[in-house]
């Protein structure tokens, strides 16, 4: 019911408008051949009868042999009301970017119109390409070439937008259209084993230093993350090591000392009755908290360097395994193709 209401809302606005879309254009018919001027006419005539079929069917003719704006708006309005909204926006557009600067500003305003309310039933789809000059296709028709400067029409539903090479590279995207919506498709065509044969041809004959040298051995590794995690390892083992000594040491240290108490004041000779202020009582003091400190340390450190040990355990896994190349073929119905995959 939304579709039919643009429908008719559209053929009213155009009907009062045609005379003033067609009639100049038939003023610039004379200048072509008798025939093609005699077609135009009963494409006029069918248009004013509202005969959307014949109007179509004689203006696509008329379409082939030259692309005009006049005959773009005709088979723009004839397409929509046959429910072809995509087609109609289309043509709609081409004949308001055509318009000769000489057609009065009126003509310009009421295609404007007519596109606008087109839009209302279409998505209005922008189309980029990483690749210049590809081929734009949209289902099983070819839209234009990249870049692409201007809007691509599509009925609502499920559409599949490819971007094409020459040498068979392709991307493409499935799109979920919805009647009134604009969209932004960025297309990306992968490289080619072609493209990637030839950069490596590049590599091979530039001159010394100009690119990184060719290494044709796919076995080598890259041993750089184990050596990074395996040292950071062996520095936290060692850092653990030096702290435990020392909290051995200060244990030692703590001991001695509170022998040396207990010899001079007796029994508990640390409380604040006996030797509590005493210097070598701080000595007492000072190993215990030396001690705990170093322990503490020592403990996080052993801790790190487990945990680095396991990342270059991880490392040699991840990082360290050779990454062979890797070329695979496909083959479908909308085409074939190759790819080559891996590290260089």
């Amino acid at each position: 019911m939304k579709f039919r209401f643009y429908s008719l809302r559209l053929s009213c606005a155009l009907a009062l408008c045609l005379p003033a879309l067609i009639l100049p254009a038939r003023v610039d018919a004379q200048e072509v051949a008798n025939d093609a001027n005699a077609q135009y006419r009963k494409a006029f005539e069918a248009l004013a009868q509202r005969d959307w079929p014949e109007a179509r069917r004689l203006l696509l003719p008329l379409w082939q042999n030259a692309h005009t704006w006049d005959v773009a708006s005709g088979l723009g309005q004839a397409e929509f009301l046959l429910q072809n909204y995509a087609a109609g926006a289309t043509y709609t557009a081409f004949a308001l970017a055509n318009l000769p600067p000489k057609e009065k500003p009126k003509t310009a305003e009421r295609l404007r119109a007519a596109l606008s309310e087109m839009k209302e039933a279409v998505g209005t789809v922008r189309v980029s390409v990483n690749h210049a000059g590809a081929e734009i296709w949209v289902e099983n028709e070819v839209v234009g070439s990249s870049p692409l400067g201007r809007d691509v029409y599509l009925n609502p539903g499920t559409r599949v937008l490819q971007a094409r090479l020459a040498d068979g590279a392709q991307g493409r995207q499935t799109l979920e259209v919805e009647a009134g919506k604009s969209y932004q498709v960025a297309l990306v065509v992968d490289p080619t084993l072609a493209e990637l044969q030839a950069a490596g041809a590049t590599q091979a004959t530039a001159p010394a230093g100009a690119f990184p040298p060719v290494r044709p051995d796919t076995d080598q590794r890259n041993w750089a993350p184990l050596l990074v995690t395996g040292s950071l390892a062996l520095a936290a083992a060692a850092v653990g090591t030096g702290f435990a000594i020392d909290a051995s040491s200060a244990k030692s240290d703590g001991a001695n000392a509170l022998t040396d108490a207990e010899a001079q004041f007796g029994e508990n000779p640390c409380t604040p009755a006996k030797g509590g202020g005493s210097e070598i009582c701080q000595s007492v003091t000072d190993a215990q908290d030396r001690r705990k400190s170093s322990s503490t340390v020592a403990t996080i450190s052993f801790v790190a360097s487990g945990v680095f040990a396991l990342a270059a355990v991880g490392s040699y896994f991840i990082w360290a395994k050779p990454a062979r190349p890797q070329l695979d073929a496909w083959l479908g119905a909308d085409g074939g193709g190759l790819r080559l995959k891996g590290s260089f």
